[in-house]
């Protein structure tokens, strides 16, 4: 029994050196002013999937700059070890960096390949994003992590989505606010995407949200999704 806690022990003694090891030549190779040796840098850190690594990639996400933020994103998306900590470590991170639209779409695409529900909070905080593009990579997190709690949130977003771009009208032929193509094209996109991940969640298909709104309003209380 000894000998076998022993051996243990040496193993994870191994993981933490080479944690550790990655981690110093990384800190060595990230202050190259290479943007490509910088981000290769970050691609040979993730092989070494160790929770020592998953908090630097996490401090990369907040404080370096883009390409290096988009290169932990997709690194910390492709973890197949402690996946509830690299969702938490995307998550934070994305209070800070969700503002550059590129490093979003990267965190909110690698929290969807993690396929864990604790990325379904951050997805619901972007399911409208004034980007069209940051708000469709939220719906799709929905859309993969198959969940009862996300139909209603996606309901609510295809009924604010009704009519958005279209202008007011005066009611004499004129317009108060006039018609807005990208809000409109906007809408069509994020209705699209909802209407997919609504679909992907219950196995039924609808054309608008109010027929979603009442198939829900007689099936939601029961309703569980097929795994």
């Amino acid at each position: 029994m000894i000998r076998i806690a022993a051996v243990l022990l040496a193993f994870l003694g191994a993981d933490d050196k080479e944690a550790e090891e990655a981690i110093a030549k990384f800190r060595l190779d990230s202050k190259s002013p290479e943007a490509s040796i910088r981000v290769d840098a970050v691609r040979e850190l993730a092989r070494v999937q160790h929770e020592k690594v998953i908090r630097i990639l996490g401090s990369v996400l907040s404080t370096g700059d883009k390409p290096i933020q988009i290169a932990a994103a997709k690194a910390l998306g492709a973890f197949q070890e402690k996946k509830l900590k690299a969702v938490i470590v995307l998550a934070e991170a994305g209070a800070t960096s969700i503002k550059d639209p590129d490093v979003a779409i990267a965190i909110l695409s690698a929290l969807r390949e993690l396929r864990e529900k604790a990325a379904l909070g951050t997805a619901y905080r972007y399911l409208d994003d004034k980007d069209g593009k940051i708000a469709v990579a939220a719906i799709g997190i929905t859309e993969t992590i198959k969940s009862r709690d996300s139909v209603e949130p996606l309901i609510k977003l295809m009924k604010r989505l009704i009519g958005a771009g279209d202008g007011v009208s005066s009611g004499d032929g004129s317009f108060d606010a006039p018609p807005d193509p990208r809000l409109q094209e906007r809408a069509r996109n994020l209705t699209e995407a909802a209407q997919k991940a609504l679909e992907a969640i219950t196995g039924v298909s609808f054309s608008t949200a109010r027929e979603w709104e009442n198939w829900w309003k007689r099936n939601g209380a029961t309703f569980r999704v097929k795994e």
